[in-house]
């Protein structure tokens, strides 16, 4: 057998005959890189969930993105056009959902005179509404329906007196001439706390009073109609609301998105005409650096916890090496007295600690997954992690020997490996050929796990283990048995 195939058939079979150690060590290998890997993967969860969690405790209104403007219904889509594109490139750190708002201006009860009305209503299209709001009662409206099809939040038709299928008529405050007739479609309630409202106390509680006039609504209806009220001459308020996607944001994006946030007005004013004059409203910048630095000093506790994992794996490595150093120590010496060199040993230490280390290395990280995705579901739990198995004693584990101490005897027959171990102590070969050694070395191994073999040899008569004494080593085994030949001759 060549030496390359020699010596990797060596390992496997100690490797098989020693299994219970070996599965002891790898298993503790296993929680070492695992406790290594949850140090690292746990850290990053617990920033990510401290930075998502501060960000969405702030108010609606802080991590949002509203541009604004006053626009001729008819340059909507042009605008849209070119706002959009630069708001996505803004938020492109976690990408999100931007919302085009059209708001109409004040309408008031026809039967009220203008210098006596206190009470107003507005008329608003939200673009998707439908994912925002619950539907109470009614359906959502139609475009484009005669009366004109309208929904109203559960506060507001509860302090407008409307229901279901009422009719509505009221008159624009700036042209009286504009009557419009509202049927109500519909009934839906909002989430306070649901960025897309940014906390608008008209769209989520039905009342907003300023001054000496308290407007109730809004009346949400299909933008198509919005734009078309008083023949599209009148303007209106346009505006988008970018909702960035928190759980994506990542802890090494928070810069980004704070630049593109921070720098979205100046690219605004590059892309639009110089007689539109978009307003930026956000406070979004200033929010990711204050959550930033609570990013980095929670980020800093855990990373000392990481380094104490760290130690704690190191110092489970060492003793997984020194037990197996003193478990090998008996059999080195035996192949080191049967002519194997330095760069087999190591050799086959390597393919040894390659056996153990490469698939521990590949499971560890898929462990740490399941035990952070357990922590998050369950907290810390105590106990977990691999046992070590009870070690048997096997037919097929070498015999421990140390090297120049006699062999315990018993009936006259004493251990043929300690015997050998001994002998070759006594007499060192004097000669150890490359292929040779790499030879006696794969042949050791086999001899030290072999049971029959050993048996065999126990079963040798005493003169001639003494004969192969007087004999020494050559470098081959085959020498010494000549030897011991002569000597019983």
């Amino acid at each position: 057998m060549s030496q390359d195939s020699g010596l990797p058939g060596a390992v496997v079979r100690r490797s098989l005959a020693d299994w219970p150690v070996l599965l002891a060590a790898w298993l503790l290998l296993v929680s070492a890189t695992t406790l290594l890997a949850t140090g690292v993967v746990y850290g990053d969860a617990v920033a990510s969930s401290g930075l998502h969690r501060s960000i969405l405790a702030a108010p609606p209104a802080n991590r949002t993105v509203v541009v604004s403007m006053s626009s001729d219904p008819a340059a909507i889509d042009g605008l849209d056009g070119a706002i959009r594109p630069t708001i996505q490139a803004a938020i492109a750190a976690t990408g999100g959902e931007i919302a085009r708002v059209v708001k109409t201006g004040s309408f008031a009860d026809p039967a009220v005179r203008s210098d006596q009305v206190r009470d107003l209503t507005s008329f608003e299209s939200l673009d998707g509404i439908e994912e925002h709001a619950t539907l109470t009662d009614g359906a959502w409206p139609q475009a484009r329906g005669v009366p004109l099809q309208a929904t109203v939040s559960e506060p507001a038709a509860a302090a407008m007196n409307l229901h279901v299928g009422d009719h509505l008529s009221v008159v624009n405050r700036n042209d009286p001439s504009v009557r419009v007739d509202v049927l109500v479609s519909g009934m839906w309630r909002a989430d306070p706390a649901d960025a897309f409202w940014l906390g608008d106390p008209l769209e989520t509680s039905g009342v907003h009073a300023e001054g000496s006039f308290t407007t109730r609504g809004p009346l949400v209806i299909r933008e198509a109609d919005l734009v078309a009220l008083g023949g599209g001459r009148d303007r209106v308020d346009l505006s988008w609301r970018a909702i960035p996607d928190t759980p994506a944001l990542r802890i090494d994006r928070i810069d980004d998105l704070r630049i593109g946030t921070d720098g979205l007005a100046a690219r605004l004013r590059q892309s639009l005409p110089a007689t539109v004059s978009p307003r930026v409203q956000t406070t979004l910048p200033a929010l990711l650096v204050e959550v930033g630095r609570s990013v980095l000093v929670s980020r800093s506790g855990v990373i000392l916890l990481t380094i104490q994992f760290a130690v704690l794996a190191g110092y489970s490595i060492v003793l997984v090496a020194g037990m197996l150093v003193e478990r090998r120590r008996s059999e080195i010496a035996l192949m080191r007295s049967r002519g194997a060199s330095g760069g087999h040993l190591v050799a086959m230490a390597t393919l040894e600690v390659a056996i153990l280390a490469i698939p521990a290395a590949v499971v560890a990280p898929f462990l740490a997954l399941g035990v952070v995705a357990l922590l998050g579901m369950v907290g810390p739990a105590a106990g977990l992690g691999p046992r070590r198995p009870r070690l048997h004693r096997g037919a097929g584990r070498a015999n421990p020997v140390r090297i120049g101490q006699p062999c315990r005897r018993s009936s006259g027959r004493g251990t043929a490996d300690a015997d050998d171990a001994a002998a070759a102590t006594r007499a060192r070969p004097r000669a150890r050929g490359h292929g040779c050694g790499g030879a006696l070395a794969a042949a050791t191994v086999r001899r030290a796990t072999d049971p029959e073999r050993a048996r065999d040899a126990r079963a040798r008569p005493t003169a001639r283990r003494r004969a192969g004494d007087r004999a020494g080593g050559r470098g081959c085994s085959c020498t010494a048995r000549r030897a011991a030949d002569r000597g019983d001759r």
